[in-house]
């Protein structure tokens, strides 16, 4: 019963990483696609070079690519989990977590973009100041849901941990039948040898 809790933890596993992975794509993109729409909102305001940089995107951009690295190491550790392994797995991505948090809230919580835009921003522009606020509050989103994700690719790599995950090829369940031998050929009968009692 412990090696089919572990074989569900092992697949869980690789299945959070991989929407962590996906997650972290669609940031990039999403990211890299808003960086364009600023540069073209920017561009028809009053002063364009005395706009403040977009730190909430380049923030966005940035944990996208450091998510997808590190599901990187995710998927590395669930294709050979081992419980030194996932021990540094364990350190390397709270350390990691630590830091997008404390990254995550100096650029996109702490500092109100709107009131850093705002000042640039004329009547006949008021859409730009709309569009930055949604975004502002769906990158904050976002992150949010990013971080839960690796939370609990953490948790679940400290619980495989706790029980003492040895190697991949322990997943298999105690009473699970013998795989069929797939390397026979089905025209060949198999012969069995009968056991009989000597007199």
């Amino acid at each position: 019963m412990v090696s089919c809790t572990r074989c569900c933890l092992h697949h869980s596993m690789r299945i959070l990483n991989l929407i962590v992975t996906f997650s972290g794509v669609g940031m990039i993109i999403y990211s890299l696609w808003l960086l364009k729409k600023w540069s073209e909102g920017i561009s028809y305001l009053v002063s364009p070079s005395q706009v403040p940089q977009p730190w909430f995107i380049y923030t966005c951009l940035g944990v996208g690519i450091v998510v997808c690295l590190s599901t990187l190491c995710g998927h590395m550790v669930a294709n050979c989990i081992s419980s030194s392994i996932l021990c540094i797995y364990i350190i390397f991505i709270a350390s990691l977590l630590l830091f997008q948090v404390a990254v995550i809230v100096l650029m996109i919580f702490k500092i109100n973009w709107e009131l850093q835009i705002v000042a640039y921003i004329d009547q006949s522009h008021k859409e730009f100041l709309s569009f930055v606020k949604f975004h502002v509050a769906l990158c904050r989103l976002i992150s949010i849901f990013i971080l839960v994700a690796q939370v609990c690719a953490v948790a679940i790599a400290l619980v495989l941990w706790a029980i003492k995950v040895r190697l991949r090829n322990q997943c298999l369940c105690l009473d699970a039948p013998d795989p069929p031998n797939i390397r026979q050929s089905f025209l060949v009968i198999e012969t069995r040898s009968i056991p009989y009692d000597e007199k």
